[in-house]
């Protein structure tokens, strides 16, 4: 039960649980705040935390929805008046929960007054200092059972005869619900708890959809720092490294950060100083370009080949670093490239998805006509890519999205994000028959409200940009993508794992997943952050008419966000994206010197460190 409890229960801290206690119920808690007051010689049975439930999910799902006073048929009671019960909110105390249940409550059968004690102190606010106040969000669901007889025991077993009194001033700071809302019983904990503990099945059948969002609530599942766990021995990175995926301009080096040696600094260059920001890496010149780039650039897993659409000339481009030649391609824009270096897709030609080695036999150009490339219709514009691991199928996916070329004119915010109630992600499977990518039966998935969706190379995650009423991005969602075969097609579950509430462009994920990077257009809201005393000093004037953009990265298990460049105003450092072995790759426009510029740098691998 426990293993099961910790991944999922994670939820939802003050579950501002609303339900009805029964105190002749064996399960309710107690009438005295400490029923261990008179056992100090004889310790008392450990009372259950929680007890399993058997119910099938769309009951379980039904049950504590009524418990809670959602909005479904038969709630006992309504809790909307203190948290909204919409669907983000409950996936948000889900995440508050799981991270409970991960750092804090780590030993539920208290086997002893050290163990007690730190658990109880990792619930503070500032869990070295045993004066600090106790916190709801770190308790997360668990904020509904804090006058259930578990944590009664758990008191009495870290303080003896002073538990009772510790156990009140903790009641008086989270139990949940607040006011004269009846606090859950034991048997109403039961069932919420093992909803949770079962990742909130049927929780967008049981429940209706949410408006659209005026908040957003940051949050962070255990799911998350699982995956990233995982991805660091079996992702795409690990892969491509254990099979001896030939870097680019890394000769023989085994530790990336010795790659693109040669490369220059753009900080020793007239127009790139001051661009490294100090110990989050340093940028080094690709290329230096002087046509005008059209949306978004990407590059292949080993680096060689960067693509994109190019706004004064037909077509497109694709850079072979490797031979320092520019290839002309028949297409328009959104290069994607497959994480094993098998493939690309490259929309607005004659056919849109190619094997590397239409690429890799050194063509003077591309017409799309190559027997390697085919049409795959499904795909939709501002694609993302990914492969499933071991060998598993390709899939692109597509979704609503809003189209962002910034800095060709002054660029003064982020794109909009302007997703209606009708959101939704596409998925689109292939397989590589030899020759060509084949196209499996493709699925669809509603994500009211969201948009600009990404894909990780291991298409396990998925990320979007979320709207507001007014059409403006209030943050990032994190999906788990559960894919299950059937037949020739999927079916496809996107569950939230996590919230970030920032706002920038589209973001890409590392190949190891441990990262996200996106650029953000700088604003007066940014002047502090880079170094000015407000939007209203005279030497951050420049950015408030010729605009700037800077890269960011996001670690995705912490929510921790680091800017990794400087730019200066009317330079934007647009469409980072990974390499395999860590380094990322952007475009830099520069409308000052005309130029723009492919550059690397090393930022998430001194970060990781």
């Amino acid at each position: 039960m426990m293993p099961r409890m910790r991944r999922a229960l994670l939820v939802i801290l003050v579950v501002s649980a609303c339900g009805k206690t029964n105190s002749n119920s064996p399960d309710a808690a107690p009438d005295s705040p400490d029923p261990y007051q008179d056992a100090a010689a004889d310790a008392p049975a450990l009372p259950a935390f929680r007890n399993p439930v058997t119910l099938p999910d769309d009951q379980l799902a039904l049950q504590a929805l009524q418990i809670l006073g959602a909005n479904v048929q038969g709630a006992a009671q309504e809790c909307n008046s203190c948290h909204g019960m919409t669907r983000q909110h409950l996936r948000y105390w889900r995440a508050l929960s799981d991270t409970s249940m991960s750092n804090c409550l780590t030993d539920l059968s208290v086997s002893s007054e050290q163990s007690a004690r730190t658990m109880l102190d990792c619930m503070r606010s500032i869990p070295t200092n045993p004066a600090s106040d106790y916190q709801v969000q770190k308790l997360g669901v668990f904020a509904t059972a804090a006058k259930l007889p578990w944590f009664g025991y758990t008191f009495w077993r870290a303080y003896g005869d002073s538990g009772a009194a510790k156990l009140a001033e903790f009641q008086s700071m989270v139990a949940m619900p607040r006011g004269t809302v009846p606090e859950l019983s034991q048997g109403q904990f039961d069932i919420v708890a093992e909803w949770f503990a079962r990742g909130l099945p049927q929780l967008d059948t049981t429940l209706p959809a949410d408006p659209a969002p005026d908040t957003c609530t940051p949050g962070v599942s255990a799911d998350v720092a699982a995956h990233v766990t995982a991805m660091h021995t079996t992702g795409w990175r690990a892969v491509n490294r254990d099979n001896l995926m030939a870097m680019f301009d890394c000769g023989t080096a085994t530790d990336p950060r010795q790659c693109l040696a040669d490369k220059p600094f753009g900080s020793v260059q007239a127009y790139g100083t001051g661009w490294d920001v100090t110990g989050r890496g340093r940028l080094r010149v690709l290329k230096d370009v002087t046509y005008q780039s059209s949306y978004w650039t990407r590059s292949s897993p080993d680096g060689r080949f960067v693509a994109h659409g190019v706004a004064n000339v037909p077509g497109s481009y694709v850079i072979d670093l490797q031979r320092d030649a520019t290839i002309p391609i028949s297409t328009q824009y959104d290069p994607a490239f497959f994480p094993d270096n098998s493939g690309f897709v490259f929309q607005g030609g004659t056919r849109n998805v190619c094997a590397e080695s239409v690429l890799t036999s050194n063509p003077a150009s591309i017409t799309m006509t190559e027997a390697g490339c085919a049409k795959i219709s499904n795909i939709g514009l501002y694609q993302h890519v990914g492969r499933g691991l071991n060998n598993g199928d390709f899939f692109a996916i597509d979704s609503q999205f809003v189209s962002d070329d910034g800095g060709h004119t002054a660029t003064l915010q982020d794109p909009d994000a302007s997703f209606d109630s009708h959101g939704y992600v596409d998925f689109t499977p292939m397989i590589f028959d030899g020759t060509k990518y084949v196209q499996h039966t493709h699925a669809q998935v509603a994500q009211p409200f969201e948009g600009d969706s990404s894909l990780s190379p291991s298409a396990l995650l998925e990320m979007t940009r979320v709207s507001d009423p007014n059409n403006a991005q209030i943050g990032y969602v994190l999906h788990k993508v559960i894919a299950t075969q059937v037949g020739s097609g999927y079916t496809i579950q996107t569950p939230e794992i996590a919230r970030y509430c920032l706002s920038g462009g589209k973001p890409g994920f590392s190949y190891d997943e441990r990262w996200a990077a996106y650029h953000h257009y700088v604003t007066g809201a940014d002047a502090q952050e880079l170094g000015f005393t407000g939007p209203n000093d005279p030497a951050f004037a420049a950015y408030l008419t010729q605009g700037a953009a800077n890269i960011y990265l996001l670690e995705l298990a912490t929510g921790v966000t680091k800017r990794v460049t400087n730019m200066r105003p009317g330079q934007y450092a647009l469409f980072p994206h990974f390499r395999s072995d860590g380094w990322i790759y952007a475009d830099i426009r520069d409308t000052v010197a005309g130029h723009e510029y492919i550059v690397a740098t090393d930022a998430g691998l001194i970060l990781e460190q």
